[in-house]
């Protein structure tokens, strides 16, 4: 017979005080750069916990379904691979399992991938490295000796938690470690718009797959006014037999929590928009169309911390080398500051621009390198690495960073040692063999801005 199981009495009581991990590295963030920086700090034998105020992993690659790898390969007609380490697994088994494609566009190649394959490698991964993750663990303050972060607190729903580490990689997308540090920190000057994206299904993709952008574009310009919609460019894809991914709307991205809900709000409004639009104007392919996932606002560029070094939109125009160069990137300059509009400046079949490590060490602090979209960089030059690929160098770059000078400081470590170990990532090109299978998008904006 089943036992039903009774009730026992339990309270709170007093403050248990926090509990306590203690690690050589905790990384806050655990998205592309953070997800790369603690799966690299493994592999080099570091204890790590990888924080994240989300209840899952993967950052804006999951939470805001953003379905696109970018920044990964030089450009022109024989694209090759720029980026090395511990992710070129999440390639080559979602490539393998028909969970991610190449795409031509912009004049070099992305990666169109399927958010759940990217999530369960991710878990599977950091379950196996024996990371240990920390999820809605909201990161409320920094305890400190002098230049060197000694611990950090986190908030949960089940009580608060004190991570005691060696070095700290904040891939948190807002520099919140140098922030809860009081340090000075920079902002553009006028906001950079956020996305929300979606996943239509339904669609007669047979039909529509091989439309140029300009097909949409040129129906949300002229009809856009009618449906309530606010920008009349961006991507739209097939993802798969009778999927599309979008990448079309605009919203503001506050850092405020009241007015980032309202945003994701406000862009589920624009998508559901956009569905009536196609549906109306695209009725053989769009008209049983129907949204099978909403991603939640995504964060382009907000905080950014003041650096040993910055990166500029002259040095990235001019590709410059920096002596203290970690990665190298042919991404373009993708600015979304116009409601309407995003500024894409395409660059050349030969172009290489490059990242500076001071750009990833905040000026006050020794033990500490953030990684991803908070570097110190103009916010133009930022636009141009903020994608998944530099994130990934970043990450490893972090992570062989702090591993190297142990109890030093980052700004005093031997860069050209810490070259030699990044040198995948400097010298290294990889022709990957899914690339046999291309696919090209239709229109001019495969090869230049569009």
């Amino acid at each position: 017979m089943v036992r039903f199981p009774d009730i026992k009495p339990i309270r709170r009581g007093g403050d248990a005080g926090a509990r306590v991990l203690e690690c050589d590295l905790c990384v806050v963030g655990s998205g592309a750069a953070g997800l790369s920086a603690a799966l690299e700090a493994r592999r080099l034998g570091e204890t790590v916990v990888l924080a994240d105020a989300a209840p899952q992993l993967g950052g804006q690659a999951i939470s805001a379904a953003l379905g696109t790898l970018c920044g990964l390969y030089t450009n022109g007609p024989a694209p090759v691979r720029v980026v090395h380490g511990v992710m070129d697994g999440l390639l080559t088994e979602l490539t393998a399992a028909g969970e991610a494609a190449p795409r031509r566009a912009r004049n070099t190649v992305i990666l169109d991938y399927s958010i759940n394959a990217w999530q369960r490698w991710a878990e599977r991964q950091v379950a196996a490295a024996g990371v240990t993750p920390l999820l809605g663990a909201v990161l409320r303050g920094v305890a400190r000796d002098g230049g060197r972060v000694t611990a950090l607190a986190f908030a949960t729903r089940f009580g608060d938690v004190e991570v005691r580490a060696r070095g700290v990689v904040d891939a948190s997308g807002d520099a919140v470690v140098p922030w809860l540090s009081d340090l000075e920190m920079g902002t553009a000057d006028e906001p950079i718009l956020g996305t929300v994206m979606a996943l239509f299904e339904g669609v007669d993709t047979g039909l529509c797959a091989d439309w140029p952008r300009a097909t949409y574009h040129d129906a949300m310009k002229r009809r856009g006014a009618e449906f309530g919609l606010v920008r009349f460019d961006g991507f739209i894809f097939p993802v798969g037999e009778g999927r599309v991914n979008l990448n079309l709307t605009h919203v503001e991205t506050p850092l405020d929590a009241v007015g980032l809900a309202l945003a994701g709000i406000e862009g589920k409004r624009q998508v559901d928009a956009l569905l009536a639009l196609f549906r109306d104007e695209f009725p053989e392919a769009y008209g049983r169309a129907r949204v099978a996932h909403y991603g939640q606002a995504g964060i382009r560029q907000t905080r950014t911390i003041v650096g040993a070094s910055r990166l500029t939109v002259r040095a990235v125009r001019e590709g410059a080398a920096p002596a203290d160069r970690v990665l190298r990137c042919t991404w373009p300059i993708e600015l979304h500051t116009t409601v309407e509009t995003t500024h894409w400046e395409v660059f050349g079949n030969e172009h290489l621009h490059y990242l500076p490590f001071g750009a990833m060490t905040p000026k006050g602090l020794d033990n500490v390198v953030v990684a991803g979209r908070c570097i110190d960089a103009e916010p133009a030059a930022l636009a141009s690495v903020r994608v998944m690929g530099p994130c990934f160098a970043m990450g490893r770059a972090a992570a062989e960073a702090l591993h190297q000078v142990r109890g030093g400081s980052v700004h005093q470590l031997d860069i050209a040692a810490l070259q030699g170990r990044l040198a995948a990532n400097l010298v290294e090109k990889t022709r990957d063999p899914w690339l046999d299978r291309l696919a090209s998008e239709s229109g001019p904006e495969a090869h230049s801005a569009g």
